[in-house]
């Protein structure tokens, strides 16, 4: 009889992929995640893209617009998600096989891997939506705007993408590059606003079908009631489809609920096949990026955090990945994607230890592949448009967006509260003057400069009022100096960025809001800073010493680590629970948490 043992004595593993019935489960609730997600999407983009000419179009206008908003989405967008969720799973699969030949063993679970759902919000509404908004303002007709408004989403999603690849190669690092309540603040302001008082305006705008989804979702995210077997999600919508369907009333959009309206879903059916972007989009590059580095800026790097925070979860399910190439990879995943048509980027999930737990190992990234490529070549999307309502929808986003400021608010230190509170005030901003009406009297000066740029606005004097309430000046100086030098160049609180300076000091009668009056600004608040420093140095006896900051004791791994403990913005709704708040941490390694348990 053969040896059982190699000569190191290491037992054989035998057959190194199997295929597991876990797989299967693991598989379809991804999708459903995934189909949540993209439904929502594919509404808010043809929404975004059609919305500033909609006002003033004809039946027969508003016809066609819908026309090419679709073609646009379901021929671009939704298709060109199909190579990059084929390349990314391939690529997180062989990362898992090498690791499983590498270190002898079965047990390895793949990354999870699809949409990233809060940076797609963030390019549909921040760069598409504004795109198609300017586009109309400077005298564009519908036929080239919606194309012009596309082709940014593309570009900043290209550009998003090689940003992460590029912050990838500093690894752990990344946490270290703004105090901790900023960076998890950095996409609150999206979710507070755009996925959250958003979906609300939806929800209440159909008082007698929206508020009841809404109720679902409460229940079924934010307590422990489930559904055994059926992602939360999916429950939602059908519980939403079915008294839209029972009111015989359709969807106020005129795309569901009706007879005739599936019927002109079914048209979409066909065959989608990605397409490579065009020699337009290339061309625009330099102006997009100037447009909107203010928004590419943060939610690149964001990403690369969360990417990062998923990467670490898995090192404590036992699946020790390559930090570097997973964040690498990551970042290539999301330039791909931009390269075939789609503003959406693609991450890591920080579910890879629920799944794992339920069974998970190789096949089912495959399995939420194989159905996501079928249901974006088909155009079945469309279907599940016109088949679940509009509130429905908004009640799953909502859930994304109250997840997302609840992860931001549960790892803020309670003396750093008002700072995160203040990162929250210039996204809301943005959001005030971009549905401010159409050609009516403009929004107050110091709304709209507050608005520009609102992202990185937030992230920045999140960075400022940390440092400051911890006492911590001299950091808090530095980065008042980084604002003042983005100020300059009109990277936050101007309409688009000038490195000519040829706008510095703004039209005749402006300069309280231009350029240099917010660079002057900075720079006194540069040496007010400064001179607290100089004084705290001196050890002056009305200032006190620097108080010590959590993550200052921690190393850049510890507290990675800690920060992937929280419930991710990715995190799978059917795998999640909530109770108090010694059962919140689903990430931990001391206790292992089943889906069933959950």
């Amino acid at each position: 009889m053969k040896s059982m043992a190699d000569s190191s004595g290491k037992k054989k593993s035998g057959r190194m992929i199997t295929f597991n019935t876990g797989d299967i489960d693991c598989g379809l609730t991804m999708i459903c995640q995934i189909v949540g997600t993209m439904v929502g999407v594919i509404g808010a983009m043809q929404g975004v893209l059609t919305g500033p000419w909609k006002h003033e179009a004809s039946a027969e206008d508003l016809a066609a617009m819908n026309k090419l908003a679709q073609d646009v989405v379901f021929k671009h967008v939704v298709a060109g998600m199909s190579v990059t969720m084929i390349f990314g799973t391939c690529y997180y699969t062989w990362m898992g096989y090498r690791m499983c030949k590498k270190e002898d063993r079965r047990d390895v679970c793949c990354l999870p891997y699809g949409v990233n759902t809060p940076a797609a919000f963030a390019f549909v509404f921040q760069v598409v939506g504004k795109a198609a908004t300017r586009a109309y303002k400077n005298g564009m007709p519908y036929e080239t705007g919606i194309w012009y408004a596309w082709r940014a989403g593309c570009v900043a999603n290209l550009v998003a993408g090689l940003i992460g690849a590029v912050a990838g190669f500093f690894g752990p690092m990344m946490v270290r590059i703004a105090p901790k309540t900023a960076l998890l603040i950095a996409l609150a302001g999206i979710g507070f606003t755009w996925l959250g008082i958003s979906q609300l305006v939806d929800c209440f705008a159909t008082g007698y079908a929206g508020l009841a989804p809404l109720a679902a979702s409460l229940v079924l995210f934010f307590s422990k009631v489930q559904v055994k077997g059926v992602p939360s999600a999916i429950v939602i919508a059908g519980f939403g489809a079915l008294i839209g369907w029972l009111s015989m009333q359709g969807w106020a959009d005129g795309k569901g609920g009706t007879g005739e309206a599936l019927k002109m879903a079914s048209n979409q059916f066909g065959l989608y096949l990605p397409r490579f972007l065009d020699g337009e989009s290339f061309k625009a590059i330099p102006s997009v990026i100037g447009e909107n580095i203010s928004v590419i800026l943060p939610v690149a790097l964001t990403g690369a955090v969360n990417t990062l925070l998923s990467t670490y979860a898995a090192h404590d399910a036992g699946d020790k990945y390559d930090i570097k190439e997973t964040m690498v990879v990551d970042g290539l995943t999301t330039v791909v994607a931009g390269l075939f048509g789609s503003p959406l980027g693609t991450c890591v999930y920080i579910g890879h230890a629920q799944f794992k737990d339920k069974g998970g190992g190789f096949y089912y990234g495959f399995i939420n592949m194989f159905l996501f490529v079928f249901l974006a070549a088909s155009g079945l999307f469309a279907m599940v448009s016109a088949l679940i309502p509009p509130y429905a929808i908004a009640a799953i986003i909502l859930f994304v967006g109250l997840a997302i400021n609840e992860d931001a608010f549960s790892m803020t230190p309670r003396q750093q509260l008002p700072a995160a509170v203040l990162g929250l005030i210039p996204p809301v901003a943005d959001w005030v003057v971009t549905k401010w009406p159409h050609g009516g009297k403009p929004p107050p000066a110091g709304l709209e400069a507050l608005a520009h740029g609102a992202l990185l606005t937030g992230v920045l004097w999140t960075s400022i009022a940390v440092l400051a309430i911890q006492m911590h000046y001299r950091q808090a100086a530095v980065w008042s100096a980084i604002s003042a030098v983005l100020a300059s160049f009109g990277l936050i609180h101007q309409h688009q960025v000038d490195v000519t300076f040829k706008t510095f000091t703004g039209e005749k009668g402006s300069f309280a809001t231009s350029a240099c009056s917010y660079t002057i600004g900075y720079v006194l608040v540069t040496l007010f800073f400064g001179m607290l420093a100089v004084m705290q140095k001196m050890k002056c006896s009305c200032m006190p010493a620097e108080a010590d900051m959590d993550e200052d004791k921690q190393a850049t791994e510890e507290l990675a680590m800690d920060m992937s403990h929280v419930r991710s913005l990715n995190h799978q709704p059917a795998l999640s629970h909530h109770a108090d708040e010694d059962e919140r941490d689903l990430f931990s390694s001391d206790e292992s948490t089943t889906a069933e348990d959950a």
